[in-house]
């Protein structure tokens, strides 16, 4: 489940606002603009962070390194995309993209200043003459524009109309560029306003990459994402149409409150389909959910306190078989047989704990005793203080009909134990080209963490939908700003990966030689 909303979220980001122009458009939406949500009284929080120089200078050379990429080696071609490229996001946007067969159809409105707008249009149609393509001038609704027909099949327009650039990349996308030229000429928008979303965003399931799609209980249809930025905090919702009705019926709730302890950052609860997201963690430590549930928290007392707890038919077999598997992963020839540290299991207690391990200690042993069946693992000692998760956090969600995931978290707590768990495997494999903390994506995540409080994110199932929601003052969770982050800080970025190139070799200079002493003369 929660991978459904990372999918969605992922598309919503890379689009950063789409439009609504094609017929049975692949994907479209909406954005309100960066530039127009800050200026507004309830945006705080926002305007706080878009305001940092750590933002800026870190959107800065994302959009220098997304330039390097579609300027496909030429270095003129980089530089103007590059002065271009700063302009997207900021004001109203509108993007849409439609399957075409080949490449796809892709229509970008977006509001703009007159100087921009002209600079855009300059630039469009000398690239254009630099690919071999000759800009035909076209009038339409009193405003100028042009086509271009390239020698490939290919064709583009573009043109600026009264404060919007419009572009089209696909035949298709000319008569809509038309349409919404004519509605600036009568009501100065290309589509009405949306009073009620500030982000708004429909995906065609089937658009979907096959490997998230292979996650997915069955086949979605749509998924419609849409927030609002209201009182500091943006309001998202996120719903999810399958083929097929969903796995009915969620167990009740059984929750290890004696092993779940203060001081927490954070919370998670999952049931039933709601385990979409753990069941890859529990697959690769072989361990099963015997009630069908998954928790998992962290402490506040120091950034390396995060555990999961998960009930199990025999605690005791069940800690035993995991020390047989970690023990195989790690023999010579195995797929860890470069990890670091020591494997030690206790089967008395029983335990397992992974010791000889920078900054960590990684463990998994039995549950309190009152949480019967419960194992519980963790990446550091939890707190010597053994105070049960507080009531009223529990009253928030296990009342809710249908609910099968809650999540809270103090976002800016969070961020800081991400960065160091999302670097965690590399640190046992002893990889040290993925050991990264001097770049402008952690300097960012470093300023983000003193300003961002609580996240609240639920889901629940109703037939074949799927509803998440969450409040938040970004919109994003602590794990998605840092996922986020690594992608965009990534060398290979906009290349859809998180794991970065290995470090080049450094070249050794060879000493010079010393001269020969010369020979005594006798």
């Amino acid at each position: 489940m929660k991978r459904v909303f990372y999918a969605s979220l992922t598309t919503a980001m890379a689009a950063l606002g789409l439009a609504c122009a094609q017929a049975e458009p692949v994907l479209k939406a909406h954005f309100a603009g960066i530039d127009n949500l800050a200026k507004r009284d309830d945006a705080k929080t926002l305007r706080a962070v878009w305001q940092l120089k750590q933002t800026q200078a870190f959107r800065n050379e994302a959009l220098a390194k997304l330039a390097k990429r579609l300027g496909g080696g030429d270095a003129e071609r980089e530089a103007s995309l590059r002065e271009l490229l700063p302009d997207l996001g900021r004001g109203e946007l509108f993007l849409g993209v439609a399957p075409t067969g080949g490449r796809p159809d892709v229509a970008l409105i977006t509001a703009m200043n007159k100087k921009r707008g002209g600079l855009w249009t300059q630039t469009l149609r000398r690239l254009a003459q630099q690919r071999g393509g000759e800009p035909l001038e076209q009038t339409v609704a009193g405003f100028t524009g042009w086509r271009v027909d390239f020698d490939n099949g290919s064709t583009q327009g573009f043109g600026y109309a009264d404060g919007w650039l419009l572009f089209g990349s696909g035949q298709g996308t000319l008569n809509d560029l038309k349409k919404a030229a004519e509605r600036i000429a009568d009501t100065g928008r290309p589509f009405p306003a949306d009073g009620e979303h500030d982000l708004s965003i429909t995906v065609d399931g089937r658009s979907l990459p096959g490997g998230i799609r292979e996650r997915l209980a069955n086949a979605p249809n749509t998924i419609q994402i849409t927030s609002r930025l209201r009182k500091d905090n943006f309001y998202s919702k996120v719903v999810v149409e399958f083929d097929e009705p969903l796995p009915a019926g969620v167990p009740d709730w059984e929750i290890p409150t004696r092993t779940i302890t203060e001081p927490m950052a954070s919370f998670t609860a999952a049931r039933g389909a709601g385990l979409l997201a753990a069941r890859p963690i529990l697959s690769l430590l072989g361990l099963h959910a015997a009630n069908d549930q998954f928790f998992a928290w962290s402490q506040s007392r120091t950034k390396f306190q995060s555990f999961f707890s998960v009930k199990v038919d025999e605690p005791k077999e069940a800690i035993a078989g995991l020390a047989k598997r970690v023990g195989d992963f790690r023999k010579p020839g195995s797929r860890g047989e470069k990890f670091i540290g020591q494997i030690e299991h206790d089967a008395k207690k029983p335990a397992i704990t992974w010791g000889n391990v920078p900054l960590f200690a990684p463990y998994v042993t039995v549950g309190n005793s009152d949480d019967e069946g419960y194992i519980v693992g963790g990446v550091f000692p939890p707190d010597p203080i053994k105070k049960p998760i507080p009531k009223e956090m529990l009253d928030e969600f296990t009342g809710k009909d249908n609910l099968v995931y809650y999540n809270w978290e103090i976002t800016g707590q969070r961020l800081e134990k991400w960065k160091l768990l999302i670097q965690f495997a590399a640190i046992l494999s002893d990889r040290r080209e993925q050991l990264v903390n001097n770049t402008k994506g952690i300097a960012f995540l470093t300023a983000l963490s003193l300003k961002l409080g609580n996240t609240i994110t639920d889901a629940a199932i109703d037939g074949n939908r799927l509803t998440i929601t969450r409040k938040s003052q970004l919109g994003l969770s602590a794990l998605e700003l840092s996922l986020l982050t690594r992608w965009l800080d990534n060398p290979r970025f906009p290349a859809p990966t998180l794991e970065w190139p290995p470090a080049p070799e450094k070249k050794r200079t060879p000493k010079p030689k010393k001269p020969a002493k010369p020979a005594d003369k006798k």
